[in-house]
């Protein structure tokens, strides 16, 4: 019987944001996935450069795998077991639609006005993602460890009367009636 495959999935979006590819192809990283169960690494680099690897990885039972582009992450997104991730809108929105989705967020803190740390935040606070404030931090097996315990809470589907209702409210209209 085969064991089952863990993957992690790192990806960047379309930024470029080589000190995360770095810090997870660290040997110290790669161990750690190993030591963990996880059997595949897969990489979206995005606009940076192809990963290297340290040469000590061909002793590390995981397959990794890495590429720039793709028309869609949904597929490496749903096979994952563990996905991380620049804390872009677009990425963490698309990841707290599949629910229940271990997600770690990595703050790029050399954007312009660091504009990914509140919306990082916001989701933290609610536990729906893990929030590493910056990339330095993936040096910490401690940070590593986190992740494995950490236990998303699911974000809740949205309400289709939501905006109607702040609509009526903010127009005045009472909302005790019935239409």
């Amino acid at each position: 019987m085969s064991k089952p495959e863990r993957t992690i999935f790192v990806t960047v979006g379309t930024t470029l944001f080589e000190a995360l590819i770095d810090a997870v192809t660290t040997e110290q990283a790669l161990n750690w996935m190993a030591a963990h169960k996880y059997t595949r690494l897969v990489i979206q680099y995005g606009k940076g450069q192809p990963p290297v690897l340290p040469n000590s990885h061909k002793k590390i039972p995981l397959q990794v795998e890495s590429y720039d582009f793709k028309a869609s992450l949904a597929p490496d997104m749903e096979a994952a077991d563990l996905i991380l991730s620049h804390a872009g809108a677009g990425t963490v929105t698309e990841v707290l639609r599949m629910r229940e989705k271990r997600m770690v967020v990595v703050i790029n803190t050399i954007l312009m006005h660091n504009h990914q740390t509140e919306l990082a935040n916001a989701m933290g606070e609610r536990y729906h993602l893990y929030v590493v404030d910056e990339p330095e931090q993936l040096a910490l097996m401690e940070t590593w460890d986190a992740f494995e315990t950490f236990e998303p809470v699911p974000n809740p589907p949205g309400d289709e009367y939501d905006f109607p209702r702040l609509l009526d409210s903010f127009l005045g209209f009472d909302q005790t009636k019935a239409s």
